[in-house]
């Protein structure tokens, strides 16, 4: 009765004053909407001219066709949607008839090779028809299906093929008969044979027209419409065709037929007419002149028949109740409707080439009225009545008694004044930095002026206490007519706020809100010389402390005191001296309060940054009250919420108010369907991977598992919450708020099951509980088989290491005897080197040798001679590493020793026929050697990396390489020397192949420009600091690597 009464109200009075809304559905595929229709999970599909969507009142979701994909549906029109009671949706398309597979997100396809036009629904079978390919019988379960056809060659064949989109009902079943409704005739066709019995119009009475239009079997009764008029069949009772009076139905062009179920009785639709027709006459007739071909059962005994093309409908409504029992009416609908139908949530959608429009029982709680003289900072209120300045005075307005009613109280001007505060109906204040009374109509007093603008007032009939912006508070003494100004009593101004927005007195009690310094309880016992009570403090001991330093409003209602803050929410004082705390937790839109007031015993009106709601504090749930409710402004201030009769509330904004009725405040019970939409792996790189619901399983390689999430609703679907539960790893439900997935990474190998719930705006819990299994598959060297080869192979390798250490001890011995032998070698070679650096010709020399991890083959050694009037400087290279390599230097020192005053080139030719003698194998030594004089050098070199002169008159670097082969190749090889100038502040560099040819991390080699810029760059350093220099470029290039060739620099500086 409640919903038979809604949809009466809402055709014959919600359309009327312009109830329907337009619905906007963010990337719907096209507004020009041809079906809609709503499945058992709540999901609304909605087929248009470009595209199929499913939309769940806070998303959408487009399905468009692939013709090369068998997944997608198979065409992009979309004429009909139907939801048959196994919750399928069937799709009726250009090229076919598609079905929709929820578990896998995927469509399935029935060619029909014509268009279909009409689909009805009959326990397991669907009956399409088409425009020009007969009709279709589709087994729901299977999907196959039988196809009915005109064939000029079978005389048991349909009578026609062809079918049309301005037909209503082609098709009516009676028992295994199929009465089937074409465009040349009438057939009775047997499903179980599959033949057909053709009727025509020049052989029947009953068949007025071979055009047939609608036929409806009821009570054995067949009704047969067409474009000529009615005709009755039934082999029951052949002579009630006979003797029923049809009146002008009989010849009129029959539009539809269709069910009242409420009275077992048929409705027909003419052109001209429509009927009800029981028990073999014509109960309810009446002359319509519209072309309403469509008919729509709401349900509760309501029929809506209307057209595509036009705005015009009759609503028809049945109750067997009343004398009258049908009630026939003509409405306008707000569009020209294609499709129609009635939601879950009791909502009326009307669809058609101009969109989507859409009716509920939901009422708009929030009502505004324009007041344009009301403003930011010029209003106050007192009791149940707003009052406001303007330059005409001061007026009032009582949106409780009369919205429209607005009285003006003051006629006289008031300048140069902005806030208002009504203390009585005749005691106001009007302040800025000047504070005047206005008592009734008389010219107004003016009480003090201060140098800060007042920013807050509170009154009683002793005393007004006034908050001066960013100063402190002030009393006036109403009796005494005397000013205490608190901020000149230095001890008592440091203990109170420099101004508190927010003041309420409570007998003898004043609290203060200060937006940055929270709380305080003074007594006003004496206001003379008041008495600090409390500074409310958070105190972390005590959870029911205080915890806000920042105070938006305060009040008292029912003995309780309500504290709004900026962030924290709204604190309640009680009598025990505790806080009890409100936030968005709580479900307040907001922290940030602008307003409080009380309601009932239990509920309470609270204005946020957010918007408003009614709390309940016993059941701890608020409903919020905003822009869906038509609420979308207000004023920011403590005095925006105005308390009206039977505890509803008025909302002040600028140029005007809401009045907000409890009554009319919305309790959304509806119950959705918890879905988990649709599951995805997501591997390391971010990748996802949609998989089937019945076969998840994540991997070392997917090692994220993501299940989005959905609650189809359609009130306020942006609020709805998620919980879930992982059993065999929760221990209880973890809530997700308002995100629609759950991410799931890091569990053990095993089998689990996720459980999700949800719940709507205002906490009502899904009607059921979603749940997946999933598994997480361990990787490969974690599997049983794993631990299988890792105990095998760790007993194989027990067994091994027993060996080994056998063997081990064996080597250990020998190892150390070699690694005692290579230390040897290693210190054999740093001893080669020389112990002093020479002091001779004014030359600055450093040299150092950075040795790599096994022994190299890198020297160098001075030779003074003994008349002091040249150097030689010998640096080397061996080839090799270990003993050889130390012998070679060992040989090379030796014949270098005691070397005549002779060129370098020859000392190089002697020290080669040497090594040549000795035959140290494939052992060779590079060679440089320098011979210092006075302002002169002789440079000779033997297959060794260049040696770098500095100039310091050009800062240019030469870099001289002397090509050959190192010594010990060819015993009578001869080497080249060079000569050249060696001036005050010149260097000469030497280095070996270690530092140029060190590999990075990257294995790239330092190079020999690099070495050549380097010296370059410190040149004009000494001889040390260019060596270090040098040290440092091809450490920073080894980074944490150890160099991998011996590096040996010497530098030698003219002072």
């Amino acid at each position: 009765m409640k919903r038979r009464l809604f949809l009466y109200f809402l055709f014959l009075s919600v359309v009327y004053s312009g109830e329907f809304k337009e619905v906007n559905i963010e990337s719907l595929s096209s507004t020009r909407i041809l079906s809609i229709a709503q499945d058992s999970t709540g999901f609304i599909w909605i087929g248009t001219d470009d595209g199929l969507n499913r939309y769940d009142g806070f998303q959408n979701k487009v399905y468009r066709s692939d013709v090369f994909d068998e997944a997608t549906i198979s065409g992009n029109r979309i004429w009909k949607i139907h939801v048959d009671k196994s919750n399928t949706v069937w799709i009726l398309t250009d090229r076919g008839v598609c079905y929709y597979s929820v578990k896998q997100d995927r469509f399935g396809r029935i060619e029909t090779k014509s268009r279909p036009t009409h689909l009805q629904d009959d326990k397991n079978t669907l009956y399409v028809s088409t425009l020009k390919n007969g009709i279709y019988a589709i087994n729901k379960e299977t999907k196959t299906f039988k196809n009915y056809l005109f064939d000029p060659l079978d005389p048991f064949s349909l009578s026609s093929s062809k079918f049309s989109s301005h037909q209503a009902k082609p098709v009516a079943i009676e028992g295994d008969n199929l009465w089937v409704g074409t465009m040349n005739g009438l057939n009775k066709t047997n499903q179980k044979t599959n033949q057909a019995k053709r009727l025509y119009s020049k052989k029947t009475n009953y068949v007025k027209s071979d055009t047939i239009t609608a036929v409806l079997f009821i009570n054995d009764v067949l009704f047969v419409g067409t474009t000529e008029g009615l005709g009755l069949y039934t082999e029951t009772n052949n002579k009630l065709a006979e003797t029923t009076q049809l009146g002008e139905f009989e010849s009129q062009h029959i539009l539809n037929l269709f069910y009242i179920k409420e009275t077992n009785s048929v409705g027909i639709v003419s052109k001209k007419n429509i009927g009800v027709f029981e028990k073999n006459a014509f109960t309810k007739t009446k002359t319509t002149n519209t072309q309403l071909s469509r008919v729509n059962d709401l349900g509760s005994g309501q029929y809506l028949l209307y057209s595509p093309t036009s705005k015009n409908a009759i609503f028809l409504s049945v109750d067997t109740d009343i004398d009258d029992v049908y009630q026939i009416n003509k409405i306008e609908l707000p569009i020209a409707t294609i499709d129609i139908f009635v939601d879950s949530e009791g909502g009326v959608w009307l669809v058609g080439e101009d969109g989507a429009v859409r009716a509920s029982n939901i009422k708009t709680s929030a009502t505004f009225t324009s007041a344009p003289e009301i403003k930011e900072n010029s209003f106050g209120r007192f009791e149940q009545k707003i009052y406001t300045l303007s330059r005409g005075g001061i007026m009032r307005h009582s949106p409780g008694a009369d919205p429209t009613q607005t009285n003006i109280i003051r006629t006289k001007r008031i300048q140069n004044n902005k806030g208002l505060y009504v203390w009585k109906e005749n005691y106001k204040y009007v302040y800025d930095k000047e504070l005047y009374e206005l008592v009734d109509d008389a010219p107004e007093k003016l009480l003090a002026t201060f140098d800060f603008p007042i920013d807050g007032i509170i009154a009683n009939d002793k005393s007004i206490f006034l908050s001066l912006k960013n100063s402190g508070i002030v009393h006036i003494d109403r009796i005494k007519n005397r000013i205490t100004d608190y901020r000149k009593n230095r001890l008592l101004s440091r203990k109170l706020p420099t101004g508190a927005a927010s003041l309420f007195l409570d007998g003898e009690t004043l609290w203060l809100g200060s937006e940055e310094s929270g709380l305080y309880e003074v007594d006003v016992s004496n206001p003379e010389n008041p008495r600090l009570i409390t500074h409310h403090t958070t105190i972390k001991s005590n959870p029911k402390s205080f915890s806000s330093n920042s105070v938006s409003c305060i009040i008292m209602h029912r003995g309780k005191m309500f504290i709004g803050t900026n962030g924290d929410g709204v604190f309640v004082y009680g009598k025990k001296g505790d806080f009890d705390k409100w936030t968005i937790n709580d479900g307040l839109p907001s922290n940030n309060i602008i307003s409080v007031v009380g309601a009932t015993d239990t509920t309470t009106w609270v204005l946020t940054n957010g918007g408003l709601v009614l709390f309940n504090q016993k059941e701890s749930t608020a409903k919020q009250i905003g822009s869906k409710e038509e609420l979308s402004s207000f004023i920011h201030r403590p005095e925006a919420l105005v308390s009206q009769p039977n505890n509803n509330i008025a909302v002040v904004a600028n140029g005007g108010y809401y009045l907000v009725n409890l009554g009319d405040v919305y309790e959304n019970d509806h119950e959705s369907t918890a879905l988990i939409e649709s599951v995805f792996l997501i591997d390391k790189n971010n990748n996802s991977i949609l998989v089937p619901e019945n076969d998840v399983r994540s991997t070392y390689k997917t090692p994220t598992l993501r299940f989005n999430l959905t609650a189809p609703s359609l009130y306020k679907a942006d609020e709805t919450t998620f919980s879930y539960f992982i059993e065999g790893y929760h221990d209880d439900w973890v809530e997700n708020g308002q995100r629609r997935y759950v991410e799931i990474q890091g569990l053990n190998q095993g089998a689990y099951t996720l459980f999700v719930k949800a719940h709507n705006n205002e906490g009502y819990e899904s009607k059921n509980t979603a749940q997946i299994n999933f598994q997480i598959i361990p990787p490969p060297w974690k599997t049983w088989w794993a631990y299988l080869i890792y105990v095998t192979t760790t007993l194989a390798v027990i067994a091994y290491y027993v060996k080994y250490q056998k063997e081990t001890q064996a080597k250990a011995s020998e190892e150390k005897r070699k690694e005692t032998e290579l230390e040897e070698a290693r210190q054999f070679q740093l001893d080669m080197l020389p112990k002093e650096i020479p002091d001779v010709l004014d030359l600055e020399i450093a040299a150092t040798i950075q040795t790599a991890s096994e022994v190299g083959g890198d020297y160098y050694d001075f030779f003074p001679q003994k008349n002091g009037e040249s150097l030689y400087v010998a640096v080397g290279d061996a080839t090799g590493h270990g003993m050889t390599a130390g012998m070679m230097v060992s040989i090379t020192k030796a014949g270098l020793y005691g070397i005549p005053s002779i060129p370098p080139n020859d000392i190089a030719k002697r020290l080669n026929r040497v090594i040549k003698n000795i035959d140290l194998g494939w052992n060779r030594m590079a060679f440089n050697m320098a011979r210092f004089w006075e302002g002169r050098v002789e440079f000779t070199s033997a297959a060794m990396p260049p040696a770098y002169h500095y100039h310091r008159e050009t800062g240019e670097v030469d870099e001289i390489l002397i090509e050959g082969l190192p010594l010990g190749s060819f015993k009578d090889e001869t080497f080249t020397l060079v000569d050249f100038e060696f001036k005050q502040g010149d260097s000469l560099v030497f280095i070996s192949d270690g530092l140029p040819e060190a590999a990075n991390t990257s294995e790239e080699m330092l190079g020999y420009e690099a070495v050549r810029d380097c010296v370059q760059a410190n040149g004009h350093q000494n001889a040390e600091e260019q060596k270090q220099a040098l040290l440092d470029l091809g450490t920073v290039w080894l980074g944490d690597l150890r160099n991998q060739d011996d590096i040996t620099i010497v530098v030698v500086k003219k002072k």
